[in-house]
């Protein structure tokens, strides 16, 4: 038999010499304060490549555009919309479209438009007929044809007109009216008031005649007759045998003067002027005197002109 080997002979363990407490602690803070310090420096570097990429990613989207994003249908689409025939949808539904639409083409519309916005036309609009029930505001109006105001028109400021204004019914101004020329076939006033000198290069008036009866200084089968108005006209006088002096005719207006008009009497013949001949006159009539015997068988002619 071999030879046991007895075991060797332990040793006392040596124990290795511990720091105080109060250095163990100091390590231990140490190495946390260290551990620490890489954390935070990590979070810090990930927060930092996070932005970093967020906005380095924004950079590269496409900026967006001012002009309105159009969407074109398809041709499956269109095919679908053809489907429902020549009118889509029935009377009384909606179809609310809440994107722009841009018609490229010719749009009619069989019914009513109505618009809740604004209406913008950049190029011309050609209407058959325009019915405005509110107020309507114009910076600029160009009517090639005629224009048909049924209503009251008001012009807050001033109306140039360069051609013809015909005016069918009556025409009120209250302020003032300036006008170069003035051409119309008719003009009734009630009165006229003219502060300033009167230009006139004929003077027409116009009127029934007055009446006209003979006094006793046109003698024995003498006439007398007129031609004029109230204003103006002529009367004739053929004297008969032996007349008298007195009262060659009376004239009375067909429209009475509201006070004595004044009456300008010319005599147009030598025997006319040869009898010396005057007026008295009133509101209503005016008469022709005379002082001397107007000759036998003689014309008498005089002009009158009435004025007010």
């Amino acid at each position: 038999m071999p030879p046991v080997t007895p075991p060797a002979p332990k040793l006392p363990e040596t124990k290795k010499p511990q720091a105080p407490k109060g250095v163990r602690w100091n390590q231990i803070q140490s190495r946390a304060t260290t551990v620490g310090s890489i954390t935070a420096l990590f979070v810090f570097l990930v927060s930092v490549g996070s932005i970093g990429g967020y906005y380095y990613s924004q950079s590269k989207k496409p900026k967006p555009s001012n002009s309105p994003t159009v969407s074109n249908l398809t041709s499956d689409e269109i095919n679908k919309l053809s489907e429902v025939g020549t009118s889509l949808g029935n009377n009384g539904q909606t179809l609310n479209i809440g994107a722009d639409t841009i018609f490229r083409s010719k749009i009619d519309v069989g019914g009513d438009l109505s618009v809740g916005g604004h209406f913008n036309a950049n190029g011309p609009v050609t209407l058959s007929e325009l019915n405005i029930t509110g107020t309507t505001a114009l910076s600029g109006l160009n009517v090639g044809s005629n224009l048909t105001v049924a209503g009251l028109a008001t012009f807050q400021k001033g109306l140039s007109v360069t051609g013809l204004v015909g005016v069918n019914g009556n025409l009120n101004v209250s302020g003032a009216t300036s006008v170069n020329a003035l051409n119309a076939a008719t003009i009734a006033v009630q009165t006229i008031s003219i502060s300033g000198p009167l230009t006139i290069g004929h003077l027409h008036t116009q009127g029934p005649a007055p009446a006209i009866s003979a006094g006793t200084a046109v003698g024995g089968g003498g006439t007398v007759s007129i031609s004029g108005n109230d204003t103006a006209g002529t009367v004739n006088i053929n004297t008969g045998g032996s007349p008298p002096a007195g009262i060659l005719g009376t004239i009375t207006f067909r429209a009475a003067y509201n006070t004595t008009p004044h009456v300008l009497l010319t005599p147009l013949s030598g025997a006319s002027a040869s009898t010396p001949a005057y007026v008295t006159r009133s509101g209503g009539a005016f008469q022709i005197h005379t002082d001397a015997a107007p000759p036998a068988g003689s014309n008498l002619s005089y002009d009158y002109l009435v004025t007010q």
